[in-house]
């Protein structure tokens, strides 16, 4: 269960980020690995924060600004993968609304402002913006740039402006079902360090490993790939607990 009914829907991630970078900027906030690849990134608040604000600013200067409607195929194809958390986040601090779809599902992109997807989809979609990610974990660039698209690296040039645009549309993030502002602010806070493996839900997902820890005070090591013996020495080593999802009926 993500939500917490009983809790009154009075924080926001957005303003918890803000915080962290003032208060606590320096201690990791996502670790991310890759155990089939030997691939591990960690990132501070003040780190995510950064690469949060440069994406906004990459939309910004598309004049994608207030209250865009993102596609974030990220989600979908590379569940918990750092950079689409960080398109995630720069989606919300426009006040925008992120749909989180596989790449083969925007057939129509109507009422859509831009797209971010993954390596495998390095192509154009039709009638958008498109941002493509290497996914390198070091947020570098692709070897040989992809035609008739933005690489995600061009977010490096971008200045550091931080933008927060009060949201005014109802909807904040989308799959098969329709989340709001306040069902941010009643996630179940995290203050630990957790260990996450993402599920097939990108709702779920975003919620653990980002939302969680920002209520909370918390931080998120995100596994994908390897096996419980490697996962569990990871954990052990980054001193953190997996979290296990609660079933849906609790």
């Amino acid at each position: 269960m993500v939500l917490s009914a009983s809790r009154p829907p009075t924080r926001d991630p957005l303003v918890e980020l803000e915080r962290r970078v003032a208060t606590d900027g320096s201690r990791p906030f996502i670790t991310w690995y890759d155990l089939d690849r030997g691939l591990r990134t960690e990132l501070s608040g003040r780190t995510f924060a950064n690469w949060v604000d440069k994406s906004a600013n990459l939309l910004v200067s598309m004049d994608v600004a207030e209250f865009p409607r993102v596609a974030n195929t990220v989600l979908a194809s590379h569940p918990g993968h750092w950079v689409g958390l960080v398109w995630t986040m720069a989606v919300w601090q426009l006040g925008g609304h992120v749909l989180a779809v596989g790449r083969q599902e925007l057939d129509s992109t109507d009422q859509l402002d831009a797209a971010v997807v993954g390596p495998q989809d390095a192509h154009p979609v039709p009638g958008l913006e498109t941002i493509a990610c290497s996914l390198h974990p070091l947020g570098a660039g692709f070897e040989d740039h992809p035609s008739g698209v933005t690489d995600n690296v061009e977010v490096l040039s971008q200045p550091d402006v931080h933008w927060r645009v009060p949201a005014s549309r109802p909807v904040c993030f989308e799959t098969e079902s329709v989340y709001g502002w306040t069902d941010l602010a009643r996630v179940e806070p995290s203050s630990e360090r957790l260990l996450v493996i993402p599920g097939d839900d990108p709702w779920q997902t975003v919620c653990r490993t980002l939302v969680a820890p920002l209520l909370g005070g918390g931080s998120t090591v995100i596994v994908v790939g390897g096996e419980p013996r490697q996962i569990a020495s990871v954990a052990d080593q980054e001193r953190a607990r997996l979290d296990r999802p609660k079933p849906a009926n609790e």
